[in-house]
């Protein structure tokens, strides 16, 4: 995606052991990406923008790249009380306003669906604990300022038949995979539940694997309730930290996750056990990304900063660049480059090799793939042709889409990539 104004930031990333090239992305001194950054800030300190930031804005640019991050909510909420809404196209600023009810009302409808699901996991016996956005939303200034896609619960893998039967009683489709970390409900029109059975899988990172793998010896019990369980303020914090560095270090990571740490650290910061947590992070091999993370979502989201006034480093221009360009959930691009990388040699540029050896394990993954998430084939090796037909048949059918952009993306990589 073309974030507006280019910014040639030429991005050498110790963390993941490559060089970058340039990259298309908000300047740090101007566009419609630090517009949206300024108006989530305001929305976040409960400030009324400038009316000199208001009159000049390109409210089209400012809206896309709100969506691209999944900040619609929050930039809108700063607009409210200005006479922004009167100064962008009608059509806009109803479409505007209609996404932001509509991240509320998504947010009330799940809160009010998984009170339901989290009582049935009660009653039959299910021990649950919330992760992620469920938990964050509530430390937000107001409600619906944090968007939910969906909801996410780490629970007890013993009751999964349990659980799938409870869910398809309230109407519930269940995508369930053995060897997959987590189990996905779906009901229309917005209901989209994740629930875990493993924090990271073997695919996410070993390390985040291995630490995670006795989760329940790090939760505690929530209330009254005899089920439900958390994560310490701490190891929240650090899981947060390290579900965002499986992102970045894969398909990307968008704005939207700076913009959770800063508001976490906002409510928690000065009461958290930061040496645990350090010590923790480094067993995660995640210190570094911490500490700049938070050192650039401080400059961005802490002092209101206009744009044209932040300062950031070259590392941090670098990090930011990433996170930019990555939208909310990450793109295709990243994913494809970030394993690629992991395939070639160090030090040399993406060849035909190295893309036909990606591609070809795409169509054809090893038995580590199926160890991880078809153990059942992975035990009787005999009826694997069967399913990677089957699974190349139903790609064709149900993802040409993913497909295309895929191999897209595998055509473009390393192109304009110096060599050493």
């Amino acid at each position: 995606m073309n974030l507006g104004i280019e910014s040639q930031i030429v991005t050498k990333d110790p963390m993941l052991n490559k060089k970058k090239q340039p990259q298309k992305c908000g300047s740090v001194s101007s566009g419609p990406l630090w517009d949206m950054l300024y108006l989530s800030a305001c929305a976040l300190h409960q400030t009324e923008p400038d009316s000199g930031q208001i009159v000049r804005m390109d409210f089209e640019g400012v809206y896309r790249m709100a969506r691209y991050h999944g900040m619609t909510a929050v930039a809108g909420m700063a607009l409210d009380g200005t006479d922004a809404w009167g100064r962008m196209d009608p059509s806009l600023a109803r479409r505007w306003k209609e996404e932001r009810d509509k991240a509320i009302r998504k947010n009330m409808l799940l809160d009010a669906e998984r009170e339901q699901i989290q009582k049935g996991m009660e009653e039959i016996g299910i021990w649950y604990a919330p992760l992620k956005g469920i938990l964050l939303q509530a430390l937000y200034p107001k409600y619906g300022m944090r968007q939910m896609s969906d909801n996410d619960i780490l629970y007890g893998v013993e009751g999964q038949k349990k659980l799938i039967a409870m869910m398809k009683k309230r109407g519930y489709k269940t995508e369930s995979n053995p060897g997959a970390a987590h189990d996905v409900f779906t009901k229309p029109p917005i209901y989209n539940f994740e629930m875990h059975k493993l924090l990271f899988s073997k695919a996410d990172g070993m390390e985040g694997y291995r630490y995670y793998q006795q989760i329940k010896e790090k939760l505690v019990r929530d209330g009254q309730s005899q089920y439900g369980y958390r994560l310490t303020d701490e190891d929240f914090y650090v899981y947060q930290t390290a579900h965002a560095h499986k992102h970045y270090i894969h398909s990307g990571i968008g704005l939207r996750s700076l913009m959770d740490a800063y508001v976490y650290l906002q409510k928690k910061g000065g009461s958290l056990d930061w040496p645990y947590m350090e010590q923790e992070m480094e067993k995660l091999g995640i210190v570094a990304f911490e500490k700049q993370s938070r050192a650039l979502a401080k400059k961005i989201f802490a002092r209101l900063p206009l744009p044209g006034t932040v300062k950031l480093t070259a590392r941090e221009q670098e990090l930011f660049a990433i996170y930019a360009n990555a939208g909310t959930y990450g793109n295709i691009e990243n994913w494809v480059v970030h394993s690629l990388q992991r395939m070639r040699p160090q030090g040399e540029a993406f060849g035909r090799e190295s893309k036909r050896a990606y591609l070809f394990r795409r169509l054809f993954p090893d038995m580590e793939w199926f160890r991880d998430c078809y153990p059942f084939f992975a035990k009787h090796k005999i009826l694997i042709p069967f399913f990677i037909l089957y699974r190349m048949a139903r790609g064709a059918i149900f993802r040409r889409k993913e497909i295309k952009g895929e191999l897209q993306a595998v055509r473009k990589a390393g192109k304009g990539e110096k060599k050493e």
